[in-house]
């Protein structure tokens, strides 16, 4: 794991040097895989992660697309300015902690800038940040940094119906925290945009409290969701 100021040294870091993606990866759901567009999320390319209400941060879900799109050799960028990860659990969850970079910049546009630096970087793979709101020109900037470094941005953000429709991203997904027990925690997963993929379509993703083995509802993901969000409890 290395702490990381700004992106530029992240070749010398690891000794990476540039390599073709492929155009697209799945997870190991394939649930989840058949909502996306083609069946598979698409490199070089944001993927927005929206949480609503006083849901947490999809932190879960983040990690699930980053290791998918982990490719051989390339690195986890994971923007954590409030020290808020916990190394030893993502490492449980089958992070390596060696190709794991955490940035802790000083400020929004440090931030910014540095998270565009990490996705034009053809050594990482998967870029991951909270983000509050992003204006037009910084959304499109991540979006092109992004196509030229042919990783992923994975930005979890707020979800505000009417606001967002603007932001550069090729698919976009509400995560909510759906009534659990003290044995597993569970998430309605739905895509909200993404061209060719099953939108409105609602999967229920389940997660092992004890072993963070994930697995998806067959019977949430054959059902289709209701025009407004269903209620849920954490």
């Amino acid at each position: 794991m290395v702490r990381l100021a700004t992106a530029q040294s992240c070749f010398k870091t690891f000794g990476i040097k540039p390599t073709a993606a492929p155009w697209a990866f799945r997870t190991e759901l394939n649930e989840l895989n058949d909502l996306a567009p083609g069946g598979a999320f698409q490199y070089g390319a944001v993927h927005e992660l929206l949480w609503q209400g006083r849901s947490a941060l999809p932190r879960s879900f983040a990690l699930l697309l980053a290791k998918a799109a982990q490719t051989e050799g390339g690195v986890i960028v994971w923007s954590d300015p409030r020290r808020e990860l916990n190394p030893p659990a993502l490492s449980a969850a089958g992070i390596d902690l060696r190709r794991l970079l955490l940035l802790r910049c000083a400020n929004r546009s440090e931030e910014i800038w540095t998270l565009a630096e990490c996705l034009r970087c053809r050594g990482v793979s998967a870029t991951v940040a909270a983000v509050q709101c992003l204006s037009r020109i910084e959304a499109r900037r991540l979006q092109l940094a992004a196509e030229r470094g042919g990783g992923v941005g994975l930005f979890m953000r707020p979800y505000t119906p009417g606001i967002s429709s603007y932001y550069a991203a090729a698919t976009r997904w509400l995560i909510q925290p759906a009534p659990g027990s003290d044995q597993v925690q569970r998430w309605n997963v739905q895509l909200l945009h993404g061209h060719g993929g099953q939108i409105g379509k609602v999967l229920l993703l389940e997660v092992d409290r004890e072993t963070r083995a994930l697995h998806a509802s067959a019977a949430m993901a054959d059902r289709s969701a209701a025009p407004a969000p269903a209620r849920a409890t954490a």
